[in-house]
């Protein structure tokens, strides 16, 4: 079957991976809209070599109104402000929208700097962190794995998250967003490659053009090591129409104003 959508081809060089217990070969996915900057622990999806995976998705709105009816906000704090400089181009970071979760790992970072000199690099590859006492990003280093800079990197990120007192005040700029977009997901799969997509893409591998780093035996195996590191994944919608559920004023000011009106007889 054919799919409308995004289709990319990857070949994952499971023998570089750092020997570890803790993390398994594969694929991190997370779907995000335009304007939302990728949050890998939330919603994130795993695939696995040796497939060809469909991913189809339906897109809903969820938006609630701001002050006085919330305390949600669409504005995008100094803290946040920064972290997207350093990510995106500083024109770009413009565009980019105010993010809950993102907020609270900032703080949380934050947090763990203050407690043991580093962060952890998770969810997402970050050098910066944002500094309460001078209002700015300080440049961090990352908890080695398997150090006690990670040990106490672990404990002081258990402790906020179990202290209200601790994210009240690390976490203090982070208001509820007014607008959240999900996506709900169908995953399926094939196994792969097949012996057809083994040949199309044999030359290309034993060229090594683009300079891969492949083990010594990988013309002899080529087969054996396709079918354990070869990962397609297609991303297709699954319908054209987003689903917006909106909050609306049951009472505008002007009624507010009216019912107090008349009930002190104005």
């Amino acid at each position: 079957m054919m799919y409308e959508g995004l289709s990319i081809t990857f070949y994952i060089p499971r023998h570089l991976s750092f020997p570890s217990t803790t993390f398994e070969d594969g694929l991190a996915l997370f779907l995000h809209d335009n304007d939302e900057l990728s949050f890998m622990v939330k919603n994130s999806i795993r695939l696995r070599p040796g497939l060809a995976h469909i991913i189809t998705y339906r897109k809903s709105e969820t938006i609630f109104l701001p002050k006085p009816y919330t305390n949600c906000t669409t504005a995008v704090g100094r803290n946040l402000r920064h972290i997207y400089e350093v990510i995106f181009d500083p024109h770009l970071a413009l565009q980019v929208a105010y993010s809950e979760a993102l907020c609270y790992e900032l703080g949380k970072q934050a947090y763990i700097f203050s407690q043991c000199s580093c962060i952890l690099p998770i969810p997402f590859l970050m050098r910066n962190v944002f500094s309460l006492d001078h209002d700015r990003l300080l440049i961090a280093n990352i908890c080695m794995p398997a150090t006690l800079d990670e040990n106490c990197a672990l404990n002081a990120r258990q402790q906020i998250a179990l202290n209200a007192s601790l994210m009240a005040v690390w976490c203090s700029r982070c208001a509820p967003q007014c607008k959240h977009t999900q996506f709900s997901i169908d995953v399926s799969a094939l196994p792969a490659p097949t012996a057809q997509q083994k040949a199309s893409w044999k030359n290309v591998l034993l060229k090594n053009n683009s300079n891969m780093s492949l083990p010594d035996n990988f013309a002899t195996n080529y087969d054996a090591y396709m079918d354990a590191n070869y990962l397609r994944v297609t991303v297709a919608c699954a319908s054209p129409y987003v689903t917006i559920h909106q909050q609306q004023a049951k009472l505008t000011l002007i009624d507010t104003f009216s019912a107090i009106g008349g009930q002190t007889g104005l």
